[in-house]
Parts: structure tokens; sequence; C-alpha cells
């Protein structure tokens, strides 16, 4: 027990505690809680006091929890009821100046502002009115003169509701400030997004346990801010219709889409789960992330990726070395004789390649994929080994890959650059939006296909799930020696 927390006066000690700034509000702006021990011995002192400091301790971590699940509660009731005032002052100015009377709401209006969530009591214009007769003097005044009195009946009040607010919230200072702010003027109010910043990196720090690939995880974070973000900008609340409205200023691409909700219905799952303030608000109800139609035909539809054929492989392999960048057009033929993707290329290095007893490279892993399935090891092609040798020779420039790129981007995206190399120069050769550089992967996976590999091996190559509880889970995989018969089916002509 930390001697800062037992002070000796007279012959009694006593046990104290700071108590956090945030949390004074609740202990009625107190810096300091004290108690008597009832005790001079020093033993049973430092036994009591740490009961007690372990008691507060957990009281103020329960606070702390209830104004984490409380989140931006506050400052909804502060923009409700300033609305509320608000309305109450213009319908007596309108009144008292006589240019119209203030509206009779019938019983079937009263219903329909219950229902749309707007607090309403029917007496309480009654009541405010009588307080103003008995705190403010409206006894022969002028119209404006009772509009000013009425100014000061909402100002009193609006002081009651920042106590109020306080008290009930524990609000600190700064937010007591924002509080009157927004019950001065409800409007400068937007709704704060359910997904806010702290639920954001307690995802972050649990999908980190359930995939390894970080360019997944930062595109399905980048996706989930983006959308937080949009909510508040907005001033929306999540419901369905605001997820509709979000999809509609991303894409009307059904693949563009189906990312955004994917990512999203992640973090939702996770959310009622495992978060208390977030499960109260929407595990009861429908799923706003759920139902949402996506174009089916026509561009918009988002068609597959095309392969390229053989020939056409060849045709961009040759255009590169026409215009003098040897990297892409070494990273075309690397891609079309192994079937990997341009990321699983950019990590290929000297210390992921395999040799055999001549010190002549055979194969390389796949230390880093998307899937577990991903992580792999690939044959290389004879045909490939001079390119595969000059490249290890001049790895030591790249810091020992295969490919020179960006090795301090957030994502780990290596090639960046060649891929936009590879983009333009796909344009120039005539290709649209569906043949991509991924499209080498379709490439080399039909020509194995078509040139009588297994069907086991290839996805063994790919570092695909093979979709059996027999060959996922109780195989290894396809050997060395079949991959490699495999790959050696694979022909191109890359001068």
């Amino acid at each position: 027990m930390p001697s800062s927390h037992i002070v000796q006066r007279g012959t009694v000690y006593h046990v104290r505690i700071d108590i956090p700034a945030a949390l004074r509000p609740a202990f009625r702006n107190r810096r300091i809680l004290s108690k008597s021990l009832r005790t001079g011995d020093a033993l049973l002192a430092r036994e009591l006091a740490a009961r007690q400091v372990a008691e507060w301790k957990s009281q103020f971590r329960q606070l702390k929890e209830a104004q984490i699940r409380r989140g931006d509660g506050w400052r909804e009731s502060a923009a409700s009821d300033g609305k509320w005032l608000s309305g109450f002052l213009n319908e007596t100015v309108l009144d008292v100046m006589g240019i119209q009377p203030l509206p009779t709401k019938t019983p079937e209006e009263i219903e329909s502002i219950k229902n749309s969530g707007e607090p309403y009591d029917p007496s309480i214009h009654g009541k405010a009115a009588t307080l103003a007769s008995h705190t403010f003097d409206i006894t022969d005044k002028s119209p404006s003169e009772i509009v000013t009195e009425y100014q000061k009946l909402t100002d009193f009040v609006r002081d009651g509701l920042a106590h109020q607010l306080t008290t009930e919230y524990g609000l600190t200072r700064p937010q007591i400030k924002e509080a009157r702010g927004i019950l001065a003027d409800h409007k400068t109010y937007k709704p704060k997004s359910p997904l806010s910043k702290s639920l954001q990196e307690r995802f972050a720090a649990y999908y980190a346990t359930q995939t390894a690939n970080e360019r997944t995880r930062s595109v399905y974070l980048s996706k989930i801010k983006s959308f937080s973000d949009w909510l508040c900008a907005e001033g929306k609340l999540l419901t369905w219709d605001s997820v509709a409205d979000f999809l509609d200023t991303k894409s009307k691409n059904r693949q563009t889409r189906s990312g955004y909700l994917s990512a999203l219905v992640k973090i939702h799952s996770w959310a009622c789960r495992y978060d208390q303030y977030y499960r109260e608000q929407f595990a009861s109800a429908p799923s706003p992330f759920a139902g949402h139609e996506h174009p089916r035909v026509g561009k918009e539809a988002g068609d597959s990726w095309a392969a390229y054929t053989k020939e056409e492989a060849e045709q961009l392999h040759a255009a590169a070395v026409a215009k003098g960048d040897a990297d892409l057009a070494d990273l075309i033929a690397v891609a079309s004789y192994s079937g990997c993707r341009i990321e699983e290329l950019g990590r290929v290095s000297s210390d992921t390649t395999l040799l055999d007893e001549n010190g002549v490279p055979f194969a390389f892993k796949v230390t880093d994929a998307k899937t577990k399935a991903g992580i792999r090891e690939v044959p290389i092609h004879p045909a490939l080994i001079p390119v595969y040798e000059r490249r290890l020779r001049a790895a030591t420039d790249s810091d020992g890959y295969l490919f020179p790129g960006n090795n301090k981007t957030k994502s780990g995206i290596r090639l960046n650059a060649l891929s936009q190399r590879f983009t333009k120069l796909k344009r120039a050769e005539g290709f649209g939006a569906r043949h991509v550089f991924h499209s080498f992967r379709k490439c080399a996976t039909t020509q194995l296909e078509q040139a009588g590999a297994p069907a086991l091996v290839i996805t063994s190559i790919l570092g695909h799930a093979r979709g059996s509880l027999t060959f996922d889970i109780y195989s290894t995989g396809a050997s060395m020696s079949q991959k490699a018969d495999a790959i050696r089916l694979l022909s191109f002509n890359f001068n």
C-alpha cells in the first residue's frame, strides 16, 4: 500500500485517494476521498486502507465503464431538451405578440409526436407559465417585456437542465460547457457514430487475432472508418436507410458495395456480442447492414476479372521489354509461371528462396497470404531459373527482395509503383477494366487445367482451400515433386 494513501492525524490513521478529474462531477466535484480507519495500529491501518482503496478503485472503474456505455447519450438529451426549449420560446413569442395562438394539439397529433420520438408533455407549457408567474413578474408589462421575461425563464430552465445532465452523466467541465452550448442551440449537435473510435480500436485488436493478413485488416478498418466518419459528417443515425444512402455515395458497383458491407457486418456482429452499449442499441433489432440490393446485370454488376490468354500474357511481356521496364517484364513472367498474386511476389526474397544442393533455386516460400491455405511453397519453372538467379544477385539492392518496392507502407503493399506501371501498360495495349494483374493468376490456372494438371495439385500451387475436411484438415497438400511436375506443363514464349 503506497504511503500516499495513508495519513496519520493525531493518533488515528486515515486513508485517502485522488479522484480522477473525469469522475469528479459524480462526487460533487470533490478532488479527494478520505475516510478514518479508526485505528492507531500501523499494520492494521495498512490492511484496512488496502481494502478501502480497492473498493474506491472498483467504483472508479464502474463509473468509467458507465461513461463509455452512455457514450453520446448526454449530448442527445441536451439536443432534445434544447429543441423543446427553443420551440417553447418561439411559440410563446408568437402568442404574446398576437401573431398566432399557441397551437392546440389533438390527441392524434400528440400520439404522432410520441411515435416520432419527440418529447411532449401536454402540461409542460402550463407548468412553465405557472413557474413564470411565480418567479418572473409579467404583470402590466408590454408584449416585448413579457418576451424578455420568458427568455429569462428559458435561461432558468436551461441552467436546471444543464445541472441535471451533469449529475446524471457525471460531465466534466469541458462537457458541461458543451452541454450548455447544445441547450442554447440544439442545431450545433449532430448525432455521433455508434462505431466510435474506441470501438474501432478494440475491434482492430480483435480482428488481428482472426487474420494475419495486414492488408486485409487495413482495408476493412478503412471502410469502417469511412462509414463512421460519414455518419458524423451527415449527422445521421445508424439505420438501414442511412447505410443505403452511404453505399450510394460510394459506388453502384456490386463488388465495391459488397466490400463495404462485408467490413461493416463484421464489426456489427462483433460489437453486438462484446460491446454492451452497442448491444443495447442494436442487438435486438434487425441488422441495418442486411438486405441491401446490388446491381446484377450490366457494367455495375461487376463481372469477374478475365484471364489473360497465353498469347495476351506474351504480348504484355513483350510490351514491357520494348519499354525497357525489366522489373515489370520479369514480374509478368514470374506471375505467369507461378500463379502468385502481385504482393505475394513482392515479398519473395533471398530468405524465402529454396536452393538445391548445388545452390540453384528450385522453389520459393509464400509466407504472407490472404488465408492460411495461401502459405505455401511454389516450384520455380525451369524457364524462369535464369531470370530468378539474375534477380537474386541484384536482390541486395532491394533489401534482399526479388523485386524493388516500398518497404514502409502502412498496409504492407510493396509493389504499388509496379502495379501502377502495369495498369498504364495494359491500357496502352488495349486491355480494359476486366483485365488486371490478377488476371495472370487466372491465366496460370487456366493453362494448368488445360494442360491436364491434377485439380488438387493446382489448388496447392495457388494456395486455395480445397473445400473438403479430408484435404483441408488431414492432408498437408501436394508434394514439391507433384507441384514441380505440374508447373513444368506451363509454357510461354517470353523472349
